[in-house]
């Protein structure tokens, strides 16, 4: 599930509806120092656990801005230490071509504000049209051939998700250049100095009930691409796509490589004003099933094929058919780091929405996660007070709902088991101080 099946009626109702406190205190070190380090984030020598809330809210409209920025005592409060804010392609830029339309100046306020307030501001976006994202109707204007295009030779719109959005081909050279001009642009205006990490677009992926891409750009894409193999089997002259293409490993593992480029593209944008030092994020979305072939061509080649990344989030981490650990998205992480020597922070996207788990998995999903090695930070959408919205994860006067309580009312007991948790990796010689293992007791910036 995408993080946004909720946004229309969270931005109506927390715009609308709250009025909360007033501007928080500065930090009181002007200086920090920060670390990736055995999956754990350092602050000024300290463990620190991040508790990331990630509200869905258009951050294009500045009441939205204004009433987040004056919740945050109450959610510093609640124990959250990073609010991560998702920017949605369509919302800043209007016409799709990669300049930002919107006043950015109200975002910019919020996270001065969130950073402020003693917590980490945090940056995604969000530019593909399967799970809830959707290009602008100029983009398609301009580009209706970057339209993916599936095995039959059909258009693909977001059926799977039930958006109905278009969905681009992300072969296409039009809506690459786009979507990375977005990302350069909308970082450039903000005080990217403030941002602890970035993430590049939400669950990447092709499609999970239709095989694509197919379309005039993914085939220049491939016969360029496979002149290097010998085994490549040809592109097949007339649709449908035969299954003997469709199921080749070669085939495969360009859809792998493919997507993992589209990343390395995000991370490129961010870091071309970030600078090099920038910590990234890549969710990593597994189900364990067959429809991983038409996901991602191969989760291992894809992972091994990213470029930069300092943080792994696991999506669909818990089965929820089987209610218990989906195991293999972990194990897959585990294996890639272990054969390319990778020290990736392992994380979760979405460790917990408001609507996909049950509040008696909440301590052995919690606990699963930091077995796992989790010990960057958990994450909680929807960061939002909507009594109505079942994805939410808090009631009108930001109450939890028994899900988020299970987080919540124990939180003190939560740090003092993280504490004790142990790191993803050590290298032998290293001799860790009794500070260092140390979880920063504030759970936030430290002096």
């Amino acid at each position: 599930m995408h993080l946004h099946s909720s946004l229309t009626t969270s931005i109506a109702l927390f715009a609308a509806g709250l009025a909360f406190g007033a501007d928080a205190p500065s930090p009181a070190a002007a200086v920090r120092t920060r670390e990736l380090r055995d999956g754990r984030l350092y602050v000024n020598g300290r463990w620190t656990f991040l508790k990331i809330g990630k509200p869905l809210l258009d951050f294009a409209n500045p009441t939205a801005c204004k009433r987040l920025r004056e919740a945050l005592p109450i959610l510093k409060a609640k124990g959250y230490n990073a609010i991560e804010l998702n920017c949605y392609w369509h919302h800043f830029d209007k016409d799709g071509d990669g300049m930002i339309d919107a006043d950015t100046h109200p975002l910019a306020e919020l996270i001065e504000a969130i950073d402020a307030a003693g917590m980490f501001p945090c940056l995604s976006v969000e530019t593909y049209g399967v799970g809830g994202g959707t290009l602008t109707e100029d983009f398609w204007n301009r580009f209706p051939e970057a339209v993916a295009v599936d095995h039959e030779g059909k258009q693909v719109r977001d059926t799977e998700y039930g958006f109905n959005s278009i969905v681009p081909s992300i072969l296409h050279p039009g809506y690459c250049e786009a979507v990375h001009t977005y990302i350069r642009n909308l970082v450039s205006v903000l005080p990217h100095k403030l941002i602890l990490h970035y993430e590049t677009t939400v669950e990447p992926q092709f499609m999970g009930d239709r095989d694509i891409d197919f379309s005039v750009s993914a085939r220049a894409a491939y016969i360029a691409w496979s002149k290097k193999f010998s085994d490549a089997p040809a592109w097949p002259e007339t649709f449908p796509i035969p299954d003997s293409f469709r199921l080749h490993p070669v085939w495969l593992r360009f859809r792998a490589e493919s997507l993992a480029d589209w990343v390395n593209q995000d991370i490129a944008a961010y870091r071309s004003v970030v600078g090099p030092d920038a910590l990234i994020a890549v969710d990593y979305l597994e189900t364990g099933g067959r429809d991983m072939a038409r996901r991602n061509g191969d989760s291992e080649r894809f992972l091994t094929a990213l470029k930069g990344v300092n943080i792994i989030q696991v999506n669909w981490h818990w089965h929820l058919g089987k209610r218990a650990p989906n195991q293999i998205a972990y194990d897959t992480v585990h294996k890639v780091m272990k054969a390319t020597g990778r020290s990736w922070a392992v994380s979760e996207h979405m460790t917990l929405n408001g609507s996909d788990y049950r509040p008696a998995e909440v301590v052995p999903m919690l606990r699963n996660a930091l077995a796992q090695g989790t010990g960057y930070g958990f994450e909680f959408v929807n960061l939002a007070p909507v009594s109505k919205d079942k994805f939410a994860m808090y009631n009108d006067d930001w109450s939890p709902k028994p899900l988020i309580a299970e987080v919540d009312d124990h939180w003190a007991d939560w740090l003092r088991e993280i504490s004790a948790s142990q790191p993803i990796t050590k290298a032998k010689t290293e001799k860790t101080t009794q500070r260092e293992e140390t979880l920063n007791p504030d759970g936030g910036k430290t002096d």
